[in-house]
């Protein structure tokens, strides 16, 4: 057996002990992005500084491509199901959960995931509850960020995790004070919903980096 085998072999081991929620909530976010890759790489006319990326998930638009009712399946099936996964690994969480300021703070997580879901379920062809789910996605999750970071300061070894949970979502509210004040070079919103979702996706794979590695030992039974 060569050297590349055996370590494919580690690997695919390795992936069998992680414990199936965990792997689904990190796994979750690259289906979504994947999603929305292949669903912009299918609309030649989709514009980073001009659209929003929910424009993707609209079924008849044909103004930033053909194909629309392809394209929003793909959309909106990537964000229910990251949705809907989260959701099963958060309340999977919240009963291996010790620590009841923990419990607490991940309340807004499991909301947002649920508006996550809702993204999908009621595209931008549901106006105007379309737009009431995706404010409260972006609204929320910062609300995890904040909630868990305030939490987890009095344990010293997560300070890094808690100082970064508390940072990341000022990252978002610069972005989108920044584009409805006409301040930023764009004037849609795929930019600052992307990168808000990379801010989310950078603590959510920090987070169960944190409970696969054992680092939460004390709050998880």
């Amino acid at each position: 057996m060569g050297l590349l085998a055996r370590g494919f072999m580690s690997l695919s081991e390795k992936i069998r002990e992680v414990p199936k929620p965990i792997l689904m909530a990190a796994i979750a976010p690259l289906f979504a992005l994947t999603c929305i890759a292949v669903a912009i790489l299918i609309s030649p006319d989709f514009s980073w500084t001009g659209n929003a990326l929910s424009d993707l998930g609209h079924y008849m638009r044909t103004d930033i491509g053909p194909n629309p009712v392809v394209r929003a399946i793909i959309f909106n099936v990537g964000l229910t199901v990251t949705g809907i996964v989260m959701v099963y690994y958060i309340i999977w969480l919240f009963h291996q959960l010790t620590d009841l300021p923990t419990k607490i703070g991940i309340i807004p997580y499991v909301i947002a995931s649920v508006f996550l879901t809702a993204i999908g379920i009621f595209s931008e062809n549901f106006s105007p509850t379309h737009y009431i789910v995706s404010v409260g996605f972006f609204f929320s999750f910062p609300w995890a960020m904040w909630f868990i970071g305030l939490s987890w300061l009095r344990f010293r070894k997560l300070w890094w995790f808690a100082l970064m949970s508390l940072a990341l979502p000022f990252i978002s509210i610069y972005l989108w004070w920044g584009t409805f004040a006409g301040v930023m070079p764009w004037t849609g919103v795929a930019i600052p919903e992307i990168l808000t979702s990379l801010t989310a996706i950078m603590w959510i794979w920090g987070f169960v980096y944190l409970q696969h590695t054992g680092k939460l030992a004390n709050i998880i039974k």
